[in-house]
């Protein structure tokens, strides 16, 4: 009977303690993450940006762009505004480089896009133009937007995060993780909704359109840019209409952004 009550005993002391040591690990793997998501902001918040200096705001592809207006418009606080000209810009700049290596008989994929910002472009995007960008939205941001605090920000997902998604020849397992990862990126840098459904009763996108962002000191770490820039009419675009009422596209081609500035040595 003893032995028997002793056996009992020892089963709930394990029980006990074994549930006291799960709950302890999901806690400290709960402060992880909220510190995690704290640590962006409380870097900022040790930085002073607004002395940051931008060396030229020319082009190095073309004498036809320069980042005058987008700098005029970032220090006005014209968050929406500065977005498009950023767009506008990258666009461009974009696909004259493109042309440049296609001419040279560098480029070797398929033809470069003109009326989007496609990541094979992104891979030859010339690294003085994003380094004047990106110090652009950091100075008159105060170190809240910008590409390098996006790097930031999906490096803190895991230390391979960006080098992971922007691989090729996954497996379906991978692909699952790289999207799980993309959707950690979107919520942290807040470009997701609540989910919702259609009237058929099916989800619809997470991702909010363009006209619900935040354009604001308001909006999250990491918010803007949006690296989410094509042309009216684009190629597999010509249905949806305006892109500022669609849900914006997958972060997919700004994780290849944010690979390039790996590649360019721009970092905080």
């Amino acid at each position: 009977m003893w032995i028997f009550i002793l056996i009992v005993l020892a089963v709930v002391i394990y029980f006990v303690l074994s549930q006291a040591s799960n709950s302890n690990q999901a806690s400290k793997a709960s402060s992880r993450t909220q510190a995690s998501k704290a640590s962006s902001q409380n870097y900022t918040n040790q930085v002073d940006y607004s002395n940051l200096e931008v060396i030229s705001l020319d082009s190095s592809v073309s004498a036809h762009y320069n980042y005058t207006h987008l700098r005029d418009l970032l220090a006005e606080g014209k968050w929406k505004e500065a977005n498009k000209e950023t767009g506008r810009l990258m666009l461009a700049v974009g696909y004259l480089t493109a042309e440049k290596k296609v001419r040279d008989g560098e480029w070797t994929h398929a033809d470069p896009r003109e009326d989007c910002l496609d990541f094979r472009n992104l891979w030859y995007f010339p690294c003085k133009d994003l380094c004047t960008i990106d110090r652009l939205w950091l100075k008159y941001s105060n170190g809240r937007f910008g590409f390098s605090v996006q790097k930031r920000i999906i490096s803190e997902l895991g230390e391979d995060t960006i080098s992971f998604i922007c691989s090729s020849n996954t497996s379906y397992q991978e692909g699952l993780k790289k999207r799980e990862l993309r959707g950690s990126f979107e919520r942290r840098i807040g470009w997701y909704t609540p989910d919702s459904e259609d009237s058929a009763g099916r989800r619809t996108s997470n991702l909010k359109t363009y006209n619900d962002l935040t354009f604001s000191m308001q909006a999250p770490h990491g918010h803007l840019p949006t690296a989410n820039y094509w042309q009216e009419g684009a190629r597999g675009r010509n249905d949806v209409g305006s892109f500022e009422t669609q849900p914006l596209k997958d972060c997919y081609d700004l994780v290849h952004l944010l690979d390039r500035l790996s590649s360019c040595g721009i970092a905080l």
